[in-house]
């Protein structure tokens, strides 16, 4: 019996190292996404860019991360995860080295988009991997609440990184942050494997087109609006007159906001409905918009970069469960990745071109058309929903 559990505590601590090992490495392919607001406007201050060049290079990283999930998800399924990992980590390290050596535009282009398709490598290896763990639900909000905590270290370390050395400071550190990854990989399990252990076969069933169509398109649309608006929102805090401590102290307790998020959707669950949670996301959504885009106050900028933080982790997790009741299999919310991070590559380049010809301003009217196009989409796909949950 004590052998047996201390076979037991032995099995829960090399369990445990291997969950901090896998978040950790999340974390670490999220940097660019974390610290993106801060860098964009460190490139414009430091490195001169224009507000396109600078909107290209944010929307760049999540071009090759989109590529390199779509990838993942459609024929990565055999790879060795360890070595993909350790790949896309030589990728990223290699992307965030580039805009340290040189100040070219093009130069630090293509380095990002190396970036992106390393950090889009270790990303979806990491959701694939918790997918697999005994109790995925737990494990993905845990992952979730420890990034967010992660997050709220970063920016302040970044701020630091961005006083002492300018915009470098910032990849350099994002470069230090994926080195640690080469010994965190050794955890995480080369092979596919179900940790749950069930060892049950399920055959999928055919794939949902049309519901496929609907939720992938209001994930593109709502992605766009709100990576045009985060890439920017720091400019928006400059341009209503706010000092950069100030800004940056927003930015920092941002994540804390997105913890409550992910709290509150594991809290909730489904008691409220997921049609009431994501219309409530996509409504907070636009109120952000208005109050980051239009105001110029300190307390209308920190409520509205809150919000922001807020809703987020809330329409990913409900977006994600009716993506699951409409295809189980997981298809559709595999998928979501890539529209994902497509809509947050448009979303910057789009913003940034909308800026140099008509203000920052359009960027907040890029955001409030997206979100109304994600509230038309809602029903049909709300209808689908609950056409499919009747069959079942």
């Amino acid at each position: 019996m004590s052998e047996s559990h201390s076979k037991r505590k032995a099995f829960e601590l090399s369990y445990a190292i291997t969950l901090a090992a896998v978040f950790f490495t999340g974390l670490a392919s999220a940097g660019l996404l974390v610290l993106k607001p801060l860098i964009v406007g460190a490139l414009i201050d430091d490195y001169h860019f224009s507000t396109r060049q600078a909107g290209f290079v944010a929307g760049i990283e999540m071009v090759g991360i989109g590529i390199s999930a779509l990838i993942v998800a459609t024929i990565g399924s055999a790879w060795n995860r360890r070595l993909a990992i350790l790949i896309g980590t030589t990728l990223g390290v290699l992307g965030s080295v580039g805009p340290v050596l040189s100040e070219a535009y093009t130069l630090i282009l293509l380095s990002r988009l190396m970036a992106g398709i390393g950090c889009g490598l270790i990303a979806s290896i990491v959701l694939a991997v918790i997918g697999t763990t005994r109790d995925p639900d737990r494990t993905f909000g845990l992952y979730y609440v420890c990034s967010f905590a992660g997050s709220a270290l970063l920016v302040p370390a970044a701020l630091w990184m961005l006083a002492h050395f300018n915009v470098a400071g910032a990849y350099v550190l994002l470069a230090l942050l994926l080195l640690v990854v080469y010994v965190a990989a050794q955890r995480i399990p080369a092979a596919f494997s179900d940790l749950r252990g069930d060892g049950r076969h399920h055959t999928p069933p055919p794939l949902p087109v049309m519901a496929a169509v609907l939720s992938l398109a209001l994930s593109l649309v709502f992605w766009i609006g709100f990576g045009g608006v985060w890439a920017f929102v720091e400019r928006f805090g400059v341009q209503a007159g706010l000092g950069h401590a100030a800004i940056g102290g927003v930015l920092s307790i941002g994540p804390l906001a997105s913890i409550a998020g992910a709290l509150t959707a594991s809290v909730l669950h489904i008691r409220l409905g997921r049609t009431r949670l994501l219309a409530a996301s996509i409504a907070l959504a636009m109120l952000s918009v208005v109050l980051v885009g239009w105001t110029s106050t300190m307390t209308a900028f920190t409520v509205g970069v809150l919000i922001f933080s807020f809703i987020w982790p809330l329409f990913l997790a409900y977006l994600g469960g009716s993506m699951a009741v409409l295809d189980p299999a997981g298809r559709i919310v595999a998928m979501s990745i890539t529209s994902q991070t497509i809509g947050m590559a448009i979303g910057p380049a789009v913003a940034g071109v909308l800026a140099g010809h008509f203000g920052y301003v359009a960027i907040a009217l890029l955001g409030l058309v997206c979100f109304t196009a994600a509230f038309a989409l809602l029903a049909p796909l709300v209808s689908k929903v609950r056409a499919t949950a009747d069959l079942t």
